[in-house]
This record gives C-alpha cells, structure tokens and sequence, in this order.
C-alpha cells in the first residue's frame, strides 16, 4: 500500500510520544479512512457485530454517565461507576487536572437492564482511576493518593489516607511529567482477602482495625480479575493476556529473586481481527502495525481483561478470559485451559473476535459481571484515548483530519446477554440473614460467592462458624469448600482440625490452598516445627497444585536439614515445570546471596552520580518496573533480565538506543532469546535517561561505569534521523 498523505516529522510543534527525526506517514490513502462522527446510542447499536447466541444492550450513557472506566457492582445490585471526565479533552491533554472527575451510582429500578435512576456519589476529583467497595466503604484512588471514604446512606464520610504513594506518577502536582498510563490502579478483593492492584507493589488488607499492606510484583497495565481459585490475571497493552499461576505474597520475603510463576503468558497468539480498518493506531504508521487491508494486525491498547465467572452466559463460557481492545474497537474471547498449574489461552474464534464495532468510537476499557450473569462493558466512547504523554503527532494528526478529537464527554455502558435466556432479579444481599450469606457461596454466579464472602468476613457472625467448618469439609464441590474455608479465615476461625480435613480434600486445588493455610499459621503463633513436619508429609502428594504450595510454603520456613531435603525431592522427582522452578526458588532463597563472579569491584560514585543513581531508580520504578520487576530479572515472555545482563554490563551506546529507539524482534540474554517489542522511550530527556540506565549499571551488584546526560545526547544526536526500532543484529555492529 502506498505510502501517502500527511507525513508527521518531529518538528517544535511533535508530540511526547514522536521518535526525533522519524517520519510519520499514514500507510492508508486517506479516500479509504471513513469519518467517524460520534454516533447516538441507538445507532451505535447497529454498528456492533457480535457472535451468534449473544445480544448487546444499552445500560447507560451520556450525559448520565461520561468518560466511564471502571464498574462495580454493590451487594445490592447498584452499580457504581468511575468517570474519569477531564481525561484528553485536547490533544495536549489541556485541563486534566480540572477537578471534574466523579463517581456515580446507578439503579435498575424496574429490572429492565436499562439504569435509569443516577446519583453522584463523589464529586470535584481530578483523574479518579481505582474504586474498590469494602468494609461499609469505598476505597477511591485519585492520585496520588489511596483514600477510604465510609459510607453513609449513599453518600460519603470523612475520608482516611490509606497510602499517599498508591498512584505518585499520576500525581497532578507532576505538571507535563504526570502519567496515568503507568500509575496505580485496578483495586481487587480476592479470594485470600487480600487487596490486590496493578502498577502498585504492594498489597491491602483492614486488619484489626487498621489498613496494612505488604509487598508484593509490581504488575502492568489496566484491568485486574481472577479465576475461582484466586489466580489473578492482567493485560500489558501488547501482551493481551497474563496471570499470576502462584500467589504472589511468596515474594515479599525474597524481593531480591524471580517467583516463578508470575506474570506467565496464559495468551501467546496475539492476532487480533478488526471489524474495521484501524489508522488511529498510536504506531499506525510503523511497519507491522497495520496489515494491508489497513486492520491492526497485534494487541497494542489490551487492557480490561476479566474472567467470566457468571451464571446466565451458556457453560462453555464459564472461566472464559475477555479482553477489551479500545483502539481497535473489539473484544477478545479466551478460552482457558490447564496443564499442571499454567494456564494457557486461545481465541474461541477462528479469525473473529467476540464482539467488535465498525464504530471507530466504541473504546472498551474495562468489563464487570453483573450479579445477574450478564457481561458489562464500559465503553469511553472517546475520541483519543492515547494519554499526551505517549501521543505521536501521527495520531493527533489522524484525530484532527477526522474530528475524532472533538469527541469528548461521551460514555456509554453496555451489557450482553445470551439469546433467549432472561436475566434472573437481582438479590439484595445486604437483606440477607449471615445463614443465607452462607448459602450464596454454593451460588454458581462467582460475583454473588465473592460478595457473600466479603460480607460474611466483615460482619464476623460467630454463629455461622459452625455452618462454614461443615461447607469446608463437605461443600458440593471445590469452589464452594474454597470459598469457606477463605471465608473462615477472614474471620480467623482457621484451626487444625479444619486444616487437616482441607489437606485431605478429594480436589488438588482445597488441598493446595490447605497447604498455604498450614504455612500461613507458623506466622500466626503455631509452633514452626509442628508447621514443617506436616508440611513434609505431603511432599508424596503427586498433584502438582499441592506440589507447588508445598515448594512455595517451605520456601518461608526456616531451612532446616528436612526442609532442605523435602524441596529437593520435589525439585528432582516432579514432572510439572512449574513445581521444579518453585522448588528451585526455594533452594536459592535458602543460600546466602552471592555476588555475580564475574562483576569487578566499581568505583565508589560521585556526589552527583550518587544523586543520579537516586533518581534513576525513581525512574525505572515508574517506567521499567512493571516488566523488569524490583529484582531486575524480568518476567518469562515479557522482558528479560537487567541483572547480571551483558548488555547492560557491556556497551554504552548500545543501551542509550534500545531506550531512544527502542527494540524489535528476538534478542538472546544471558543465553536465553526473548520476541519482544520494546517502546522507545525517546520522550524523556537526557538527564532522565541517563539517571535511569546509572541505576541499571549500579543496582542488583553492578559496578559498571555510570552513565552521563552528555552521552546520551551525543547518541541521540546521532540517531536523530533513526525512524525504527532497533534490532540485535544492529546493535551488535554499534562497538
């Protein structure tokens, strides 16, 4: 396809996200991109394609409800949504720390589907991007902060600061550095009890009257759900779909090594198909981005992922992974499946996507399942949904041409259904006895189970504990015995008793769980001997869910000889490869860290190195983290290892271009080759970058040579006619 139309350089007038000296052109001819006027609802409708059996229907939208991003069902079947209004009014981003963002409640009060009835419940934010309901509560994150507002009738209380660093480089105080793509977001109440969230490392809890957190991997991008069995899964833009296959508190006690486990590629196909062509793409204009016939050809905006745990779509959906792709207007359907503890991933459709648009509009950016069972989506209905930090003048361009730019304070909520199946009324489950909050955890719609546990652990009945011990024990399948057993321990009603019928469970996976309980209590008072021995007795158990817990909950004890020896046997005797790498992170953490052999002795840094260095590691923590990770060995699929990297110990001027210019295609580390499509980061200046590679040459033992804002613009000077990203092979002829 010829190359024509508008070609974009980098020029005084560039956006952020332009590469210096690259030429942006338009590879459609602009007669084949059609106008994309923002279309009413009921015409929105019409544009959808969605497979046979399933139906989409309108909830809600503008001006009742703007710029939506996040839903979220109360107990009662209310639906509470966060409007990030003030989010890319303009190009340049210009009035997004306004104080205009808001948090609405919507009620179906007829039960129709349709919401109708709309309250604000938090007015006047600026960016609000995280809403959890807990603890009579509702946990609002509008950056930086994390607040608890309590609730009262609907409205809110007097406001408690959880954590004032929860989303820092979304901060508004930050001015042009602000950063929401890569800030805190996505609370989650999990079947542990715990809160989870991505792009934040650390985890909550309200224990003993107190918010308290511990640290867990720093996780990307948007959008956070998990399976019935707590596994919690993601998205990375590029990168449609990811999971932690462990629990990820097993990191806190060895910040300094790789959990297996985490971050796992569950989704390696990452074709997409479009119903429309796509050249508002943020890297439309790069080779590779768009096919021929102008569709984009990979993931590049996924995010919202969440798992289908509802009771109204037909069963072979059940467990399925959704995923949004707001800037190719569709959404994903995965179908799951497991092997020895991974999980992995495949379209349920053979070239075609669940539910896609031709409306250019339709911006899918987080879904929820309703206690009805049906699917929700919230649709920004936006037109550039690219924040101005990682803007490139080719998008703008592309907006402007079409006026999509103009498409502000739009919104609309959607939920599908399955044909001729009705939605079954909603129960309000604060109405409910603790004796019927029990029952609903043998209810086969996940959100109503993750509800009635939630509740029953923050009202603490002591008379539904004895109900709870014989659902643990005899329940009517795994899940449900799951649920009380968390529900007990949430309530601290765990004994031994209970534990010793869990770890003999007919299921893998109530035993595995048993088995993070039994190290859970060496923690909690119980006698690490006793914890150990009992621990060691499992190790014949051939379940690879139970083999994992085992490796993983030695791995927190104290390394004695038996211990040693138990881990050992689970490295050398499993089949699961997921068993072997957790019982190799076990062994290691049971050696003192040694440093890399081959890493010669540095000279100390200068006062202002040392200052670099510092804020180097601010920068790598905003930028790098959520792939590289706080221990720099990256994540399998995803990124490889900084520590103990030659290319990080090698070259100078080599690294200085992988972050102008970014990098494509296999590169070997370490021995090992990664696929990969590393982003440019050209848009920070020299002194941010040089910070930020002097604390990958300094940090996890390196010694080598700091490196300088004059070497960096010295690169960048050099390159600055540089239009892609670099490969290995180029690299390796740059000495």
């Amino acid at each position: 396809m010829a190359l024509v139309l508008c070609s974009l350089p980098f020029s005084a007038t560039a956006q952020r996200g332009d590469k210096q000296g690259e030429v942006q052109a338009s590879r459609i001819p602009k007669e084949k991109i059609p106008p994309s006027p923002p279309l009413k609802p009921e015409d929105a409708l019409k544009a959808f394609k969605i497979q046979p059996g399933y139906k989409i229907e309108l909830v809600a939208s503008e001006p009742t409800i703007q710029v939506p991003t996040i839903l979220q069902f109360d107990p009662d079947g209310l639906l509470w949504v966060v409007e990030m209004r003030g989010f890319m009014a303009t190009p340049d981003g210009s009035g997004e720390t306004n104080p205009v963002g808001r948090i609405s409640i919507l009620e179906d009060a007829n039960g129709d589907g349709a919401f109708e009835k709309h309250k604000v419940f938090l007015d006047g934010l600026v960016m609000p991007r995280a809403l959890l309901l807990i603890n009579g509560g509702a946990l609002v994150c509008e950056p930086p902060n994390l607040w608890f507002y309590p609730i009262k009738t609907d409205q809110p209380g007097a406001r408690e600061l959880v954590a004032a660093d929860f989303a820092k480089d979304a901060d508004p105080t930050l001015g042009t550095r602000m950063n929401p793509e890569h800030s805190g977001n996505s609370l989650m109440l999990a079947i542990d009890n715990w809160i989870y969230s991505l792009y934040h490392p650390f985890r909550y809890r309200f224990i003993e009257g107190k918010w308290q957190r511990e640290p867990v991997p720093q996780r990307a991008q948007w959008g956070l759900s998990q399976d019935d069995f707590g596994r919690l899964y993601y998205t990375s833009n590029s990168d449609q779909l990811r999971g932690d296959m462990v629990p990820p508190h097993y990191f806190g006690a060895k910040v300094k090594q790789k959990l297996p486990g985490i971050g796992f590629q569950v989704a390696k196909d990452q074709t997409t198909w479009p119903a429309r062509i796509n050249p508002g793409v943020n890297r439309g204009y790069q080779s590779g981005t768009l096919r021929d016939d102008g569709t984009l050809a990979k993931f590049t905006a996924a995010c919202g992922s969440t798992i289908y745990r509802g009771d109204l779509f037909p069963q072979d959906a059940y467990g399925n992974a959704f995923v949004c792709e707001p800037s190719a207007n569709f959404i994903r359907r995965n179908i799951l499946n497991e092997i020895d503890g991974l999980v992995s991933a495949r379209n349920a459709y053979e070239k075609s996507e669940f539910l896609a648009s031709t409306d250019e509009l339709f911006r899918p950016v987080n879904l929820a399942t309703g206690p009805e069972g049906a699917l929700y989506i919230a649709d920004m209905y936006h037109g550039i949904i690219q924040h101005r930090f990682f803007l490139t003048s080719y998008l703008r361009g592309q907006a402007q041409d079409r006026g999509i730019d103009k498409v502000v304070d739009h919104g609309r909520i959607w939920r599908v259904v399955p044909d001729g199946k009705k939605p079954q009324p909603v129960v309000r489950m604060t109405s409910l006895s603790s004796g019927d909050l029990v029952k609903q955890l043998e209810n086969v719609n996940g959100a109503r189970r993750d509800t009635a546990q939630r509740l029953l652990v923050e009202l603490k009945d002591a008379s539904v504990v004895p109900a709870l011990k014989a659902m643990a024990a005899t329940g009517s399948n795994p899940v449900t015995r799951l649920h009380a057993l968390w529900t007990l321990e949430g309530m601290n009603q765990i004994d031994d008793a209970l534990l010793n019928a869990a770890l003999k469970d007919s299921s893998s996976k109530v035993r595995g769980a048993a088995v993070r309980l039994l190290a859970q209590s060496a923690k909690q008072g119980s006698a690490p001997a006793t914890v150990s021995e009992r621990l060691l007795a499992l190790v014949s158990d051939a379940s690879a869910d139970v083999q994992v817990q085992l490796a993983l909950a030695l791995s927190s004890l104290t390394p004695s000889d038996p211990v040693k020896a138990g881990v050992a046997q689970l490295a050398a005797k499993s089949s699961a490869t997921l068993v072997r790498d957790a019982a190799a992170y076990a062994q290691a953490g049971f050696e003192p860290v040694k440093a890399e052999a081959n890493v010669a002795k540095g000279r100390p840094l200068t006062p202002d190195e040392q200052r670099r260095f510092e804020a180097g590691k601010a920068m790598y923590e905003a930028t790098c983290l959520a792939c590289h990770q706080v221990h720099g060995m990256g994540q399998i699929g995803l990124a490889p290892p900084l520590a103990g990297s030659e290319w990080v110990s090698g070259s100078q001027e080599r690294l200085i271009r992988i972050v102008l210019h970014g990098l494509r295609g296999p590169i070997k580390v370490k021995g090992e080759t990664f696929e990969m499509d590393m982003p440019a980061l050209g848009v920070l200046d020299d002194e941010q970058i040089a910070a930020a590679l002097t604390y990958v040459r300094r940090e996890w033992g390196h010694t080598f040579e700091p490196v300088t804002p004059e070497s960096v613009k010295k690169v960048r000077d050099a390159t600055s006619t540089r239009e892609e990203a670099w490969t290995m092979g180029d690299l390796l002829k740059i000495p």
